[in-house]
């Protein structure tokens, strides 16, 4: 009895501890529950354990009052941290990096994206903490220990679980192929779903903390001869095809529509969309993959044909003193175009001013520039400037600021959340929707209305601009080209689901419209292989006349024979034959026919791609080219 009661009340004495123990296990077991991973990984259950006694053993030393700041502080910190990368899991599908840190100041201004994603069940990560600060306070006096037993309790625990750790980070399995291995997966975190997923949220973001802290050394003369033989084996090949120069002289006005997808491609409700994907060169299959700066990349990609900042932080903010002198506009100016961008936003948001002029845009037009019309009750990043009134001012600015040819960028904003009623530019455009779909509850909700009148918006636009063009006579000698920057990852799960019915597999989400329109086109043209925002640039250069070989281009001219190939960031892939999921280490074969010897090839093919673009990138490689 004696014995019992002692241990009862070393037990009440210490259930402040135990609960704080049984936090740190709870927090990656719901965080790994909430995400549908795997939550009976042996090595993993042993890794939270053993930081669970390190964290605990600490906490064994100190005093009631000085338990509870430190430990409600330790739990408030590790909630936080589930919260946020489930958050971000559930807007971007993948993990934040401390990498990223750069870019908070974004998320900040457009921080009413991510309310649409919080959900009653995210606040689950904050009972623990409650529990802890309950039970110190309630569970009466604590017992005091001699010193020596604190103290030497402490140092058994946690050099006990400090060297279980070690040996567990330091063993993860290898594998002779880098994308199978665990060991450089610990190492490098190239996939960090993967990375959490396979490694524990808690190994991750103690990797990925040392890996941001680091300072990389590497030899920059040994990886440029790598990209070297890299680019002498696998540099663009250009192939001359019916539709060679079939654009040469004439404008161009290349559109990126955010958050455009399939889906809002309607004879009703966008019809200028419609006409244009029905006469013009409409490619039906194809997908936009989305890096850790979204739309930022996406302009990336479409302009320079290769693949952004992965392994380290944005591209904009880490790598915009870069050189690149292959990207579309500086090509466009090369053969007398001027070539400008245009946006309805600011031109300081994702660093966007000196990351155009390194791409080789004369000027950013932002909304100052371009005075574009602000309402009294505008709220910013709340409210989006009409793409009617960019797409107009923009035509006026060029026509009075540059000569023919010109190559324009513009940068639409209207599709952007948040997805309200309250958004006044889209009363017009809502309501119309509300004539075609009915009110919310009768077929969508009013998220979902809003989204389709986003999108309308962008529609308007078009048929403002194509007017403009007719009204001053430029519009037969004018290309519009128009693509998705990404899909509305913006959206509720609720709503996504509305309107997303039909998709069969999970990459279909990321399908968006590639369109290709001028009057001259006299004949439609459907494209069935599948293209992404890697073969705009290509492409383009292919219609206008623009030569390529020997230039790195992930991409392909998606009007050659070549096969196109999608690459996510996780290192996945789609072509027209199978999709390979990187993250899960699954096929899906599209074409029975595909072998499991192909499948690893393409999967070396991209993983070599990725590891060369990145050191592209960290060492400024053409800035030998100058």
């Amino acid at each position: 009895m004696k014995v019992t009661k002692k241990i009862r009340k070393q037990l009440v004495s210490n259930i402040d501890v135990l609960i704080f123990f049984f936090s740190i296990l709870f927090f990656d077991y719901y965080f790994r529950s909430q995400l549908a991973f795997t939550t009976t990984n042996s090595r993993l259950i042993f890794v939270n354990i053993f930081i669970g006694l390190f964290l605990s053993s600490f906490l064994f030393l100190l005093g009631k009052k000085t338990r509870l700041v430190i430990g409600s502080l330790i739990l408030l910190i590790l909630s936080l941290l589930c919260f946020c990368q489930n958050l971000h899991y559930n807007y971007f599908t993948t993990f934040f990096s401390f990498s990223k840190a750069s870019i908070l100041k974004e998320f900040f201004q457009v921080k009413n994206e991510a309310t649409g994603k919080i959900t009653l069940d995210l606040s689950t990560y904050f009972i623990p903490v409650i529990l802890f600060i309950l039970s110190n306070c309630i569970k009466g006096k604590q017992i005091k220990y001699k010193p020596i037993i604190k103290i030497s309790s402490f140092v058994f625990i946690s050099i006990l679980s400090t060297v279980c750790l070690i040996l567990t980070f330091s063993n993860y399995p290898n594998a002779s192929k880098k994308s199978e291995s665990d060991a450089y997966l610990y190492e490098t975190l190239y996939n960090k779903v993967r990375a959490v997923e396979r490694l524990g949220l808690y190994s991750y973001t103690i990797k990925d903390a040392q890996l941001t802290l680091s300072n990389k050394v590497s030899n920059a003369d040994e990886e440029k001869a790598l990209i070297d033989l890299y680019i002498e084996e696998h540099g663009y090949t250009s192939e001359t095809n019916e539709y060679t120069g079939l654009f040469k002289g004439k404008n161009l006005i290349l559109i990126l529509c955010e958050s455009l997808s399939n889906i809002v491609v309607d004879e009703d409700l966008t019809p200028t969309l419609y006409m244009m994907q029905s006469q013009g060169i409409n490619f039906n299959n194809h997908y936009a993959p989305v890096y850790q700066s979204a739309t930022a990349d996406s302009e990336f990609i479409s302009l320079m044909s290769q693949i952004p900042s992965i392994e380290n932080g944005p591209l904009a903010y880490d790598f915009y003193e870069n050189t690149f002198p292959n990207a579309l506009p500086q090509l466009f100016r090369e053969i007398g175009y001027s070539a400008n961008s245009f946006h309805s936003f600011k031109k300081e948001f994702y660093n966007r001013e000196t990351l155009h002029y390194t791409y080789g845009f004369t000027y950013l037009y932002d909304w100052l520039d371009l005075n574009l019309e602000k309402r009294p009750e505008f709220v910013e990043a709340y409210n989006w400037i009409h793409d009617r009134e960019l797409f107009t001012k923009a035509i006026d600015a060029t026509n009075e600021n540059a000569s023919e040819p010109f190559f324009d960028f513009f940068i639409s904003v209207s599709g952007h959340v948040p997805y309200v009623r309250e958004r006044y530019e889209l009363e017009y455009d809502l309501w119309q929707t509300i004539v075609l779909h009915g009110e919310a509850g009768e077929k969508y909700s009013t998220e979902a209305l809003c989204y389709l009148a986003a999108q309308k918006t962008l529609d308007t636009g078009l048929e403002a601009l194509i007017e403009k063009l007719r009204n001053t006579g430029q519009l037969e000698n004018t290309v519009i080209a128009l693509y998705g920057d990404h899909y509305p990852y913006g959206l509720t799960k609720s709503a996504t689901k509305e309107l997303f019915t039909n998709l069969k597999n999970d990459y279909e989400i990321y399908r968006v419209p590639f369109i290709i329109w001028t009057p001259e086109l006299t004949e439609s043209t459907t494209i069935e292989k599948v293209t992404s925002t890697y073969d705009i640039m290509p492409t383009l250069c292919n219609l206008f006349d623009i030569n390529l070989d020997g230039h790195l281009i992930t991409g392909r001219d998606a009007l050659s024979q070549k096969d196109g190939l999608v690459i996510f960031e996780d290192h996945s892939w789609l072509n027209d034959r199978a999709y390979f999921n990187a993250t899960k280490g699954s096929v899906i074969k599209l074409d029975p026919s595909i072998t499991d010897q192909e499948i690893n090839e393409i999967n070396d093919q991209v993983f070599e791609e990725i590891q060369i673009s990145q050191s592209i990138l960290t060492t400024d490689y053409f800035s030998d080219s100058k």
